[in-house]
């Protein structure tokens, strides 16, 4: 276990370099920078001298390699840099953000777990029948429809013509959250629900389960204490890869919503050229998803004692 997950995290350094060069070349290539958005926004003019003065102070009069090594070389000292558009230490910034991600990923995931669970054993005990066509009808539409146009269609419903959430709101509170939690919960769930129903009736049509029901122990029994095991580790998957996109941020949820979280800022960051906030951001997604998926590899061996990591399957 020591010697694999050590391989693991050597493989972490080569793959972050990678990323996040690949995001600081995408940025140029997009053809304009921090300067020159700003002037855009906020419609002022610059003379050439200025304009070249603003961009040599952010170091943007520099080639490529000397920007990118300059920003590598203060990460590695734990300088995440300062932001060209607000001027704050980009750390700083990132951490105020944290705490509404979190808020808004914990409701989204509770939720997701709390519908799609007993919906995907229900559809699977009820194979074919009504029950499951009506739930697997559910989570096709959950899956086709896209998260923004779903925010929309929550916010018509409850916020305008119902009037039982706010439409914007800047306070972290259940109103305030429920929205954009749904949104994502409705697409998560679907996804999660059809993965619930297939693992249990790959369970339900195992001989151990036929050999259980042939010894007279009720189906209730089965289901909740060999069945739903299996499920657990199955479960265990797909939530590291949701914890791993919403802690990273939603961006077009949150900026639908206004959700003052990580997605929003970076959506905002992008749009600015603000290439400091961008790479700490692409950092921050990189190195969660490396640790949420090597946490769920450690975790196996203990969900399911079959799986051993690093050596032969038993």
């Amino acid at each position: 276990m020591a010697r694999y997950l050590f391989k693991r995290l050597l493989e972490l350094l080569p793959t972050l370099l990678l990323i996040t060069l690949l995001s600081f070349a995408l940025m140029r290539l997009a053809g304009s920078d921090a300067v020159l958005q700003k002037m855009e926004n906020t419609g002022t003019v610059l003379s050439a001298e200025e304009l070249a003065h603003a961009r040599a102070v952010l170091g943007l009069d520099q080639p490529f390699f000397v920007q990118y090594g300059r920003w590598l070389f203060d990460l590695l000292h734990g300088d995440l840099g300062t932001s060209y558009v607000s001027g704050k230490e980009v750390f700083t910034t990132l951490w105020d953000k944290l705490p509404a991600t979190l808020t808004l990923a914990g409701v989204s995931l509770g939720m997701t777990i709390l519908l799609s669970v007993p919906l995907g054993i229900v559809a699977a005990v009820y194979q074919n029948r009504l029950p499951d066509r009506i739930i697997r009808l559910f989570t096709f539409l959950g899956n086709s429809l896209p998260n923004f146009f779903v925010a929309l269609l929550l916010l018509l419903l409850f916020a305008i013509k119902l009037r039982l959430f706010p439409v914007i709101t800047i306070e972290r509170n259940a109103q305030s959250v429920f929205l954009p939690s749904l949104t994502l919960c409705i697409a998560m769930s679907s996804k999660y629900t059809r993965q619930v129903r297939t693992v249990v009736l790959e369970e339900l049509g195992k001989e151990y389960v036929l050999a259980a029901t042939a010894r007279g122990v009720r189906f209730s029994t089965t289901l909740c204490k060999s069945v739903l095991r299996a499920v657990l580790v199955q479960l265990f998957t797909l939530m590291t890869l949701s914890a791993g996109s919403l802690l990273g941020g939603t961006a077009i949820v949150e900026s639908i919503f206004l959700w003052d979280g990580m997605g929003k800022l970076a959506a905002d960051a992008i749009q600015m050229r603000d290439i400091p906030i961008v790479q700490a951001y692409v950092l921050w997604m990189a190195i969660l998803y490396v640790l949420l998926h090597l946490a769920a590899d450690l975790c196996y061996g203990l969900l399911d004692p079959r799986i051993r990591l690093g050596g032969k399957t038993a």
